[in-house]
C-alpha cells in the first residue's frame, strides 16, 4: 500500500521535527516494528524518502516500487513515499539521515549522487557508507552520433577530417570518465561541449550537427532516440557498459553495441589497464548499475533488515513487478541485491584516493 504525504505544511513540520531530532542526537531511537511480538513491520508505516519531484520518473518507478514491496514485506506496512527535492539529491539524503534509525525509513538516491559524494561533497551531512543498500536497478549510458555530421560508423570517429564534438549536461565525475575515455580513442580535434539542459537538448544538438556525438540514458534512448535510429538520423555506437565480477560488459539491452572500453580496443589497438581506466570503471559502477538504488540506514534494527532483505528477494523474482519495472525503465535492467549491490556501492564508496586525486586533476586540466 502506496501514500504521498508531500504537502508544503507537512514537509515543513518533517523537515523541523528532523532538525529537532538530530540537534538531540536522537537517530536511533524511539519506537520501532515488532512491538506487539508479530512480524517487524505488521501495523507499521514506512516512509520512503526520494529525492526528486514527484511525478517524475523516479518518482513514479519509486512508487510502483512501494506498491509490490509492501506486498513482500511479512506484515504489510503501509509505505508513504516522501518527496524531498533539491540540492543535487543532498537535501532528501540528509533528510534520511535526520530521520529515526528504526527501519521505518528508507531512503532511493541515483548514482550521480553516490559519485557525489567523493567528488562533490558540499553540502552532504551523510556517510553512505554508514548505510545498507537494499537493492539496485541500473540503465547505462549510449552514446550516439549524427550523420547530418558524418558519423555513420565507430570507425568514422577516428577518420573524420573535422573535429569531434561530444555534448553532455554537466561535467560531473560521471560525465568525466566517459569523455576520458573518448579522448583517449584518439579521436581527431576532440572536444567536450558541457551545459546542454536535459537529455533532449542533446540529442537535437546531434540532429543538427551541432554535436557529433551525444549521450542518453538506455531508457531515454529507447523511448525518445530510437525513432531517430530508425530514419537514419542517428547512430548507435557504443555503451558506457555495467560492471559484473569487476568487469565491464555490454548492456543486454543493446547487446550489439561495444562497451566504450572495447570501441578503445577497437579503434587503438590497446588495451584498456592503469589507474585511468580502473576509474572508470569504478565510476560506471555507481553510474550504470545503481542509477535507482535503494537504502536503509545500517544500524537500524538487525529484525527490520532481516526483514527487507526477504521482502526485496521476493521482489525482484516476482514477474508482475518485473513486467511493470521494464515497461516504466523501457528496458530489462538487471536488478542488484545482497552481496551483488553491496560490490557496487563499494566500488565508489572505498574509492581509493589515487583514483580519486586522478580524476580531480584530470577535470581540472580538462575544464581549463
Amino acid at each position: 500500500m502506496v501514500s504521498n504525504r508531500m504537502t508544503t505544511a507537512g514537509m515543513a513540520v518533517a523537515a523541523t521535527a528532523g532538525l529537532l531530532l538530530a540537534g538531540c542526537g536522537v537517530t536511533n531511537s524511539g519506537s520501532a516494528g515488532g512491538g506487539t511480538g508479530g512480524p517487524f513491520y505488521e501495523g507499521e508505516q514506512i516512509t520512503l524518502i526520494v529525492p526528486f519531484d514527484a511525478g517524475g520518473a523516479s518518482d513514479v518507478y519509486s512508487r510502483m516500487l512501494a506498491g509490490h514491496l509492501s506486498e513482500h514485506l511479512e506484515g504489510r506496512p503501509q509505505i508513504v513515499i516522501e518527496n524531498v527535492p533539491g540540492g543535487a539529491q543532498k537535501d532528501g539524503i540528509n533528510r534520511f539521515e535526520r530521520t529515526e534509525h528504526n527501519g521505518l525509513n528508507l531512503a532511493m538516491s541515483s548514482g550521480g549522487l553516490i559519485a557525489a559524494t567523493k567528488f562533490d561533497k558540499e553540502g552532504i551531512q551523510f556517510d553512505l557508507a554508514a548505510y545498507e543498500p537494499l537493492m539496485a536497478f541500473g540503465g547505462t549510458m549510449v552514446i550516439f552520433g549524427s550523420t547530418q555530421a558524418g558519423i555513420t560508423s565507430l570507425e568514422d570517429l577516428r577518420t573524420s577530417t573535422n573535429p569531434i564534438f561530444y555534448g553532455g549536461l554537466e561535467f560531473n565525475a560521471s560525465e568525466a570518465v566517459r569523455t576520458f575515455a573518448l579522448q583517449e580513442m584518439g579521436l581527431p580535434a576532440f572536444e567536450p561541449l558541457m551545459g546542454y539542459d536535459g537529455g533532449g537538448a542533446v540529442t537535437a544538438a546531434v540532429l543538427r550537427g551541432e554535436l557529433s556525438i551525444g549521450n542518453s540514458t538506455s531508457s531515454h534512448y529507447i523511448e525518445n532516440v530510437k525513432q531517430l535510429e530508425n530514419d537514419g538520423s542517428v547512430v548507435p555506437l557504443m555503451t558506457q557498459g555495467y560492471v559484473v565480477g569487476g568487469e565491464v560488459v555490454r548492456d543486454p539491452a543493446f547487446p550489439d553495441l561495444p562497451t566504450m572500453p572495447e570501441a578503445y580496443r577497437m579503434l587503438t589497438g590497446k588495451e584498456p589497464t592503469g589507474i585511468a581506466w580502473d576509474t572508470y570503471e569504478a565510476l560506471t559502477a555507481a553510474q550504470t548499475n545503481l542509477l535507482r538504488t535503494y537504502w536503509v540506514h545500517g544500524d537500524a534494527p538487525e529484525e527490520a533488515k532481516v526483514a527487507l532483505r526477504e521482502a526485496v528477494a521476493k521482489l525482484v523474482a516476482d514477474e508482475d513487478f518485473t513486467a511493470e519495472s521494464t515497461r516504466l525503465l523501457h528496458v530489462d535492467s538487471p536488478p542488484q541485491i545482497g552481496d551483488e549491490v553491496k560490490a557496487s556501492t563499494s566500488s565508489i564508496v572505498e574509492l581509493d584516493q589515487q583514483q580519486v586525486t586522478w580524476l580531480e586533476d584530470y577535470m581540472a586540466r580538462t575544464r581549463a
